[in-house]
């Protein structure tokens, strides 16, 4: 998987680029500037993923975006620590395949990167909370529901779940399907992920 970083903070991007390649399954380098992302791009073919800082001095916010997507296709991510909601509409309007703040932790990064480079989109929940004016759904969950939230984000899988809450699988099964449906997550990768970035488990 090949990755490029657009961000003229060079010790962030050195710190990206470090992150993400000791997983050993990414190719990852950073480059300063829009301009040099582009000749980056025009020679050694497309990347499976871009973050683009979308506030670099000369980048020309949703015009640098718009070339960088001219240039690679798909896969290309806002990648900034204050893009405002309706930027990150807008972005995302423009083909953008998501939006990572420089806050979100390493681990989630890394599955974030991953998330886009198969070609989905990636949003953090918080953002879509805001955006959407939805009520917090983990206030709905239920007592057992947390447990196995919890559990889900520690790696079980449902037969280890069922074991350690003296369920049934089928029991666990349709708690996972519950959660991912008041979370508004597909799967429970995504439970998992949304839960870490929340601080619920």
């Amino acid at each position: 998987m090949r990755v490029l970083v657009v961000d003229d903070h060079l010790l962030l991007a050195e710190t990206v680029v470090m992150a993400l390649s000791s997983t050993g399954l990414m190719e990852v380098e950073s480059v300063s500037g829009i301009d040099a992302a582009l000749g980056r791009i025009a020679g050694s073919g497309r990347f499976d993923v871009v973050l683009l800082d979308y506030s670099m001095p000369g980048g020309d916010g949703l015009a640098g975006l718009r070339h960088i997507i001219a240039a690679n296709g798909k896969g290309v991510a806002v990648f900034s620590g204050v893009a405002t909601p309706a930027v990150i509409e807008r972005a995302l309007a423009e083909g953008a395949m998501g939006f990572i703040p420089k806050t979100l932790p390493l681990k989630s990064l890394e599955s974030a990167v991953r998330m886009i480079a198969q070609g989905e989109v990636f949003v953090p929940y918080n953002y879509v909370l805001q955006v959407m004016g939805k009520d917090e759904p983990t206030t709905n969950l239920k007592p057992r529901e947390r447990q196995v939230l919890q559990l889900v984000c520690e790696g079980a899988q449902n037969k280890e779940i069922a074991f350690k809450l003296k369920l049934s699988e089928v029991i666990v099964k349709a708690d996972v399907k519950s959660l991912c449906r008041k979370l508004g997550v597909r799967n429970r990768t995504e439970a998992a992920m949304m839960a870490r970035n929340e601080g619920l488990c």
